[in-house]
């Protein structure tokens, strides 16, 4: 930053281990050898595969955000594809504004997914999507019961449950309430090509998240289109918080459901563009537009410069007194050099002529810049720069 530039700025401103595959009569997935109360008789099933294939949690959506006065909590639809193979959800018993577990996921494994395995692989994540590393889950059958923990490498589930045959297992996360998936076994018939799912070789992949009861109030609704937003994410944030996250479609349309009263700020992830505060009561509907600025032509780092004078002339003094509140209001780029100025997609002239002369402004419009000129006296100056700053609302 040039040495007058700062002084220009000064004057605006005033101043844990792997589990075992069971072998014939060994130890349901433990270290230790001791055979399952209800164990069958025949030989255990043999373990196709040496290393569980990496099944990814899946990057849900948020689809429904729950919020109160006092807290934000966010959930997601539950995503079932086991209901075929007769898993089911069984909700856990909470009062609104609890903490709990919430079963968001069951998936079967397909055949090139599951590579012969026979397991339950688990996932247990916070309310932001993120792994939870040493969260604990217990796995049940009607003879027995073992806890395992979320401690695997990113690349892999965070736990899993090497079942045996004729086994019908439940699992359920430790330490709050939690949800229960159900009726979990490999007793399930041959599907094509015949290599990855066989009868007894069949898994699943649950994920578990940490959530707050919903309050049984609908709340408002947030929503709105992001101009050249498709495929980016919008943040309902909250006294400076991420509550929510929402990708904004392909039609550039983002919505987010079940918002309690409170005064929010959405952001374009990544852009630096955000809304004002947004208001609402838990009751109504609000639609906010956002915009996020399309790509810069190439050799244009900037969108908008305004340019005055040479900065020791007393004419450029005027200008940039005549300019003092939208420079304030607003905080453009400004700047003094047309060489710099090239750089900005847009260029404001502040100033007449003998101030800029007509040959460094068709200098500029030669770069690609488009190039615009506001003169006159105070009114005009500040009029002129209010419409082409055209923001709305301060910064």
């Amino acid at each position: 930053m040039t040495t007058s530039l700062k002084r220009l700025l000064l004057w605006l401103s005033g101043a844990p281990e792997e589990q075992r595959v069971p072998d014939e009569g060994a130890a349901q997935g433990a270290d230790k050898a001791a055979p399952p109360p209800a164990a069958p008789v025949e030989p255990a099933v043999e373990f196709l595969a040496a290393t569980p294939a990496p099944v990814p949690v899946a990057a849900l959506p948020v689809n429904e955000t729950t919020l109160d006065a006092q807290e934000v909590h966010v959930t997601v639809e539950p995503i079932n594809d086991a209901t075929a193979y007769g898993v089911e959800i069984t909700a856990a018993e909470v009062l609104p504004g609890a903490a709990y577990w919430r079963a968001i996921r069951v998936h079967h494994l397909t055949p090139a997914e599951n590579h012969g395995n026979h397991h339950i692989f688990l996932d247990a994540l916070d309310e932001a999507g993120v792994r939870i590393d040493g969260a604990k889950a217990r796995v049940t059958w009607p003879a027995g019961e073992q806890t395992i923990t979320v401690d695997k490498p990113p690349s892999e589930p965070g736990a899993n449950f090497p079942m045996w045959k004729w086994q019908i297992c439940a699992i359920e996360m430790l330490d709050l309430p939690s949800d229960q998936v159900t009726n979990l076994h490999t007793g399930h018939p041959d599907e094509p090509p015949g290599t990855g799912n066989t009868l007894f070789h069949h898994s699943f992949q649950v994920d578990f998240q940490r959530s707050v009861k919903a309050s049984s109030s609908s709340g408002s609704v947030i929503s709105g289109t992001v101009a050249n937003g498709a495929g980016r994410r919008v943040l309902l944030t909250l006294d400076g918080e991420i509550i929510a996250r929402n990708e904004v479609d392909a039609g550039g349309e983002y919505r987010f459901e079940n918002v309690g009263a409170g005064e929010y700020v959405l952001v374009v992830e990544g852009t630096g563009v955000y809304s004002n505060p947004v208001t609402v009561d838990g009751t109504q509907a609000i639609v906010v537009d956002l915009e996020v600025p399309p790509p810069l032509p190439a050799g244009k780092v900037m969108e908008r410069i305004l340019v005055f004078g040479p900065p020791g002339s007393p004419r450029t003094a005027v200008y940039l007194s005549q300019a003092r509140q939208a420079l304030l209001t607003y905080l453009p780029t400004l700047g003094f050099d047309a060489e710099e100025a090239a750089h900005a997609q847009h260029v404001v002239i502040v100033g007449e002529l003998q101030d800029v002369s007509q040959e460094t402004e068709d200098a500029l419009v030669a770069t690609g810049s488009q190039v615009e000129r506001v003169q006159g006296d105070a009114e005009q100056v500040a009029a002129g720069l209010e419409r082409i700053l055209n923001l709305g609302e301060p910064v």
